[in-house]
Parts: structure tokens; C-alpha cells; sequence
């Protein structure tokens, strides 16, 4: 995962073996900006069938890395649905801290 090696300080990117369980803030993790239309203004299509960047959603890490301003970044696995709820996408990204918090798994 890391191309380096094992130069460097290997305290700044941390593996999670087996990874954790944690909750992922989309909209803290992948803001908007703000949206360009109206909600109600956009086709239904694009309401229906893009990617819903709200809520809480449960996912998994992998990595812990710095960021050369000292702030952390989590590697995670989280499954995104589209605003009508029928379609997915699984990512595997770099998501701040901030959008990351612990969860208990439920089995």
C-alpha cells in the first residue's frame, strides 16, 4: 500500500490488520461544495440515479496515514447508494479523521 517501503517512519502509516469497523460521515468526507441546481430543479434522473453524499454509512479501515500538516487520514471501504437506493458503489479511499468515528459491529 505504501510505495516507500520501509524507509521513513513507519509510525506516520499504520496497516489495520484485521481491519476495524467504522462509521463514515459522507458529507464531512465528501462535501458537496454545495449544489449547482435547486434540488427540485434537477432532472429525476439525477436525483434518482447519482450517488447520495449524505448521512452515515458504515465501513472499514485499513490504513492510518499523516498528512504533512499533522492531521490523519483513514483508508476505508464504504458502499455509497444512489438517492433512490437501488444502485451501489463500493469505494476504497483516503478519508479525513474527521469524517471517521469508531463502531461496534452488531453480529
Amino acid at each position: 500500500m505504501f510505495d516507500n517501503g520501509t524507509t521513513g517512519d513507519l509510525t506516520l502509516r499504520r496497516h489495520v490488520d484485521p481491519p476495524r469497523p467504522v462509521t463514515v460521515d459522507i458529507s464531512k468526507a465528501l462535501p458537496s461544495g454545495g449544489t449547482r441546481f435547486a434540488a427540485n430543479s434537477l432532472p429525476l434522473r439525477v436525483r434518482a440515479e447519482g450517488l447520495d453524499l449524505s448521512g452515515l454509512h458504515p465501513g472499514l479501515l485499513y490504513a492510518w496515514a499523516r498528512t504533512s500538516t499533522g492531521g490523519w487520514l483513514g483508508f476505508v471501504q464504504v458502499t455509497l447508494t444512489t438517492g433512490n437506493g437501488r444502485e451501489k458503489l463500493t469505494l476504497r479511499q483516503w478519508f479525513p479523521e474527521s469524517a471517521l468515528s469508531p463502531r461496534e459491529d452488531s453480529l
